[in-house]
């Protein structure tokens, strides 16, 4: 069984991902209910999205409850959190990549050349083509998760768009920017079985031993049914880039159309907090993750405080996609931590309500 921190390297690079972040968020929850009483609580992540907080939950012996409304997550969560044996082997990958391209659906080939090269959209539909045939749930996830790896990988920051791919069809890599061509280089071996089939060991460490369960829909609605003692929530955030403009290519392979936009990425985003909070009323803990792009940590927090909720709020230095952010981001950009606990609560907690900075 699999406990080393190779598993974080299981999921794809996620926006919005909490990878860096798990340490932090899992020592606060150390602090507030010890390590011996984790075994066997369960831990709802209420926004699963690329599912580092539920693989760390899981690896830590939680029982997990994922929840998320998008087939993308729910097949991460499939391939990793409520799969605790089935993997990929090198012999499943050797079959997939032999298979006639004539034989499978055309969804990525369509997108030859504007998004993706020959070469790496047949990997793609070989993938889903084999996801499409697995009689095991598992694997076939497993196959759909290899192939959001595989099309990340084909773009520079994993950002799947049309653009500058046609370039490298074309021949025309001197209009490639420069710190950009590595990545349409490196494409043109990702159809190659090595190359896959070290995307899938690593997908596979992911794999382990644990109790898991994936749930896919509108939290807001499965909130009221759902019995946990921890939830810990990730939603969108208001203001900022949406998940479903950045992941419209991989949602249209996935689900044959695109996703409309969560209402938390609204500008009133925020608001929607509120609600979510009300219908988890009845969970004892609350670790909330936001940005401060529209929200001060004051502001989040006295939502628990509303709601009879002892509190603590920490503001961390965080770079989100550091690599195109603006040095204005750079220096400003926050992330926050906050930690509601229902004072009538039977669990064994400790709550020293504080605020500090963190820089990460």
């Amino acid at each position: 069984m699999s406990r080393s921190g190779a598993f974080h390297d299981a999921s794809p690079p996620y926006l919005g991902g909490k990878r860096r972040l798990c340490p932090i968020i899992f020592r606060e929850i150390d602090r507030l209910l010890a390590r011996e009483h984790w075994q066997g609580a369960t831990f709802l992540d209420a926004f699963m999205g690329g599912a580092s907080a539920s693989l760390h939950a899981k690896a830590q012996g939680f029982s997990v409850i994922s929840t998320d409304v998008a087939a993308r997550a729910i097949i991460i969560g499939e391939a990793l959190i409520s799969n605790s044996h089935i993997r990929l082997t090198r012999e499943d990958l050797t079959r997939v990549l032999v298979t006639p391209i004539v034989e499978t659906t055309p969804n990525a080939m369509k997108l030859v050349p504007a998004v993706f090269t020959e070469n790496v959209a047949a990997a793609l539909d070989k993938l889903l083509h084999a996801a499409g045939r697995s009689p095991i749930r598992a694997k076939a996830a497993l196959y759909r998760l290899l192939a959001i790896r595989v099309a990340m990988l084909a773009h520079p920051m994993s950002q799947v768009r049309a653009g500058t791919a046609h370039r490298a069809t074309t021949g025309e890599w001197e209009s490639i920017t420069p710190s950009c061509l590595g990545h349409y280089v490196d494409a043109l071996r990702l159809d190659a079985l090595e190359e896959i089939w070290h995307l899938a060991q690593k997908t596979n460490a992911g794999v382990f031993e644990g109790r898991g369960k994936v749930i896919q829909g509108d939290v807001l609605q499965l909130l009221p049914g759902i019995a946990a003692g921890i939830m810990y929530a990730d939603p969108p955030y208001a203001g900022v880039m949406s998940y479903e403009k950045e992941y419209k290519v991989i949602d249209q392979l996935l689900e044959g159309t695109t996703r409309p936009t969560s209402p938390f990425t609204a500008r009133d985003g925020a608001s929607m907090i509120d609600t979510l909070l009300e219908r988890a009323i009845h969970i004892p803990i609350w670790v909330l993750s936001f940005g401060n792009a529209v929200s001060s940590l004051e502001e989040l927090e006295a939502k628990m405080v509303r709601l009879g909720r002892v509190t603590k709020a920490i503001a961390i230095r965080y770079q989100h996609l550091p690599a195109i952010a603006t040095a204005e981001k750079k220096r400003t950009n926050r992330e926050y931590l906050l930690i509601g606990v229902d004072p009538r609560t039977t669990l064994p907690v400790r709550l020293e309500g504080a605020r500090r900075e963190v820089a990460v």
